[in-house]
């Protein structure tokens, strides 16, 4: 009877010891995805290229779904492109009616909010071994809300000045030294308008992640502090907000800045020292024929920062088939699917093991290089919704309804009205 009973024990604690062995596997491969599911996973992406390029974007995405059933032959890829316009409320409101596609296209401040109401799958526990040492650092961080992962990086996006050299060298600059502080731009800027040119561009009507945060962040300032404090009317953020002003009211920069949302025929057409754009600009410039510009740097006051996102692919929490939608995540984030996507956008790819693709084009190993002072906007779960806010009380700064102070106070009062629903 011992006997019966001692195997009946050893036999449990066998059975035991399996179980948590195999569980200690699922959890380190992501779960046990089984390759021959059938399934269709739906993936909502946008159009990240221009019409003429449309069909080579289409190309990239279709090689993505190639690839992935590869490994998930019962398994079918569907690709819908949705408008960049309207697309964080269209994508709620599907998610909040259960429907909607398996995986998404989402950046760092979108993130916040979608997490905190629930609409979103962490995928720590999903994805397995996904060569975590092989993004940079900043570009998880940037999917990372609350100490959870919620998606894998496509992209890294970084703006940064471009010059136009015959101004440049008609102002006494020097395109081999170019400007690397607030101050020394200034320097250029008024010699620029005493010339007739605008300094830079300056397009009021995109929002704050562009047209405020980078000198907030540049002068040592803030928007909302990593713990959930409001910084934007602190005394170092409030330097954004001057600076601004005085490139305004200075004429360093159009009239029309206040609400306008293209400025690059300006500088094409040679009526500006500089643009403030991105990789995608430079494509422009290049398909333009432009070819009088030297690449600059993010600008310093107390330290050097710019804005650049970083776009990410998720998983919505109504997936039916979220381990799988996860493997998909990874496998459209691999080292040469994101070659193949970056090389066609002029992103920044966040896999070192994908920067070899600008080994032979100087220019974007240059915005390459800066993309390590770019930060991905405001992690916070309000930070989309009070966007409007803040940049109406930018425009009113400019229009002289207020003073940068009043602006930065305005908008304070707006983050703490949106935390307060």
């Amino acid at each position: 009877m011992f006997w019966k009973k001692s195997g009946v024990i050893v036999l449990l604690c066998a059975l035991l010891l399996l179980f948590t062995a195999c569980s200690k596997d699922e959890a380190a491969s992501g779960g046990s995805t089984d390759k021959k599911q059938s399934a269709t996973l739906t993936v909502w992406i946008h159009p990240y290229v221009s019409d003429e390029l449309k069909s080579k974007q289409n190309e990239v995405f279709k090689e993505m779904g190639e690839r992935f059933k590869k490994e998930y032959p019962n398994v079918k890829v569907k690709f819908e492109e949705i408008p960049w316009a309207n697309r964080e409320q269209k994508i709620l409101t599907a998610l909040a009616a259960k429907q909607g596609p398996d995986v998404f296209y989402l950046i760092p401040d979108m993130m916040a909010q979608f997490a905190d109401k629930g609409v979103l799958a962490p995928i720590d526990d999903l994805l397995g071994d996904y060569g975590k040492d092989d993004f940079d650092k900043t570009s998880l961080e940037a999917v990372t809300y609350k100490d959870k992962m919620y998606g894998l990086p496509l992209l890294k996006e970084v703006q940064t000045y471009f010059y136009n050299t015959k101004i440049l060298k008609e102002l006494g600059g020097d395109p081999n030294h170019l400007p690397q502080t607030w101050d020394e731009f200034n320097a250029l800027a008024e010699k620029a308008v005493k010339k007739g040119y605008y300094a830079r561009n300056y397009e009021g009507g995109n929002t704050p992640n562009a047209t405020l945060y980078p000198y907030v962040w540049q002068a040592g300032g803030q928007v909302i502090t990593d713990d959930g404090k409001i910084a934007i009317n602190k005394s170092d953020a409030v330097k954004g907000f001057e600076l601004v002003n005085n490139w305004y009211k200075n004429k360093m920069i159009p009239k029309d800045s206040i609400n306008t949302i293209d400025h690059l025929p300006l500088f094409l057409e040679g009526k500006s020292l500089a643009y403030w754009g991105t990789g995608a600009s430079l494509a422009t410039m290049k398909e333009k024929g432009f070819k009088d510009y030297a690449i600059g740097s993010p600008l310093k006051n107390k330290e050097i920062a710019t804005f650049g996102t970083t776009g990410m692919f998720v998983v919505s929490g109504n997936s039916e088939n979220k381990k799988l939608a996860a493997q998909l995540v990874k496998s459209m984030t691999s080292t040469e699917s994101l070659k193949a996507f970056n090389k066609l956008t002029k992103y920044v790819p966040p896999r070192k093991s994908a920067a070899s693709i600008y080994n032979e084009d100087k220019d974007m190993k240059i915005l390459t290089e800066y993309a390590k002072y770019a930060k991905p906007g405001v992690i916070h779960p309000v930070s989309r919704s009070v966007m409007p806010q803040i940049q109406a009380k930018l425009q009113e700064m400019m229009q002289g309804k207020k003073t940068p102070q009043q602006a930065a106070d305005s908008a304070a009062k707006a983050i703490q009205e949106e935390m307060n629903k």
